[in-house]
């Protein structure tokens, strides 16, 4: 087919999806294939897991990085082992409660949690500057995809925003006169997968209303340094670009990013580029349900959402993106216990 005719057809593509005019026709499934009773011993267990997930990766987490903790030494009270501080962190953030109640909850679970010696709550509030956490809980989150690092190879980006005040609201602030959401939130922008829905990498911007786009490639670069394979990545039209898709070959992948009015079919020297978009006027239906993986990828992020409901406490910025870092890391560990018992998946 000559190029013109394969540049109208794409825009003829375009058009009618811009007008709901295709009709994507998703693949049926009649069973959804959840095992209930694995699912229901999920949920009754889910407790009892956060707890030793906790525990065992926070352990784990400190023994890979080598702290060694004897070979402080200064005047005053000995600091509390960083280990410590992070169980309580990560405890304080699955329960969502303030520094006083998580204070308690860390005194109530200190013999299950392997906590030496509770502490005050002002000590765990400075727990979200110290370094040697914010080092255990990176650790903890790249432990807590191993069980799926080679299983997993789908993936797709977006992005939304945590509140910092119970008075806020991401969709009717983002959808305002302006478009944008205010500083009452914190811009979250996550890589998911979209079989387990684990977060695989995730970005806190310092601007709530940063553009998401440019976070794709370290997104992506470090969704490649932790999973075997990546052969999909699905992203809505905020992100189309030929370097975003040039980033997804890169890795060994197909983009299925949603294309928008105005766009050529013009390589630029991007072949992935030209190539998806072939694709997509050869079989339509087949690429939309690539694309609509991400369906899945909104649906971690609801679950995320709905695990969390309450706001962001932290009022120092460097401690709130600590405290969502810390959501994440839970959620994760949450996602991986539902894995372990439903799927059978072990790290």
């Amino acid at each position: 087919m000559p190029k013109r005719k394969k540049q109208k057809r794409l825009e003829k593509f375009i058009d009618k999806l811009k007008n709901d005019e295709i009709d994507y026709e998703p693949i049926d499934e009649e069973d959804s294939g959840v095992n209930w009773s694995s699912y229901d011993k999920a949920q009754v267990n889910e407790l009892k897991d956060m707890i030793l997930f906790v525990r065992n990766s926070v352990d784990e987490a400190v023994e890979r990085l080598g702290f060694d903790n004897d070979s402080e030494t200064g005047r005053g009270r000995p600091s509390y082992p960083p280990e410590d501080l992070a169980k309580g962190v990560l405890l304080q953030q699955y329960f969502e409660v303030s520094n006083r109640v998580a204070a308690g909850f860390v005194d109530l679970f200190k013999e299950k949690l392997g906590i030496e010696e509770a502490y005050s709550y002002k000590t765990l509030e400075r727990a979200y500057d110290n370094p040697h956490v914010a080092m255990i809980l990176r650790e903890v989150f790249e432990m807590s995809q191993e069980s799926v690092e080679d299983e997993e190879d789908t993936f797709s980006p977006d992005g939304t925003g945590i509140p910092n005040s119970i008075k806020n609201n991401w969709e009717k602030e983002k959808d305002s006169e302006d478009g944008e959401p205010s500083n009452s939130f914190t811009k979250m922008i996550a890589m998911i997968g979209a079989t387990y829905q684990l977060i695989s990498s995730v970005k806190f911007p310092d601007n709530p209303k940063a553009h998401e786009s440019p976070y794709f490639e370290p997104l992506l670069e470090e969704t490649a340094d932790r999973y075997v394979q990546i052969t999909l990545v699905s992203a809505d039209s905020g992100f189309l670009s030929r370097d975003n898709c040039d980033l997804v070959e890169k890795h060994g992948g197909e983009p299925r990013i949603y294309p928008k009015e105005g766009i050529t079919l013009k390589r630029k020297g991007s072949w992935a580029w030209t190539d998806m978009l072939l694709d997509f006027i050869e079989n339509p239906q087949e690429w939309l349900r690539e694309y609509y993986t991400r369906s899945n990828v909104e649906s971690g992020f609801s679950t995320f959402k709905r695990h969390f409901l309450s706001p962001l406490r932290k009022c120092i910025q460097r401690r709130r993106k600590t405290e969502a870092f810390a959501r994440a890391c839970d959620y994760n560990l949450k996602r991986a216990s539902y894995v372990r018992r439903q799927e059978g998946l072990t790290a």
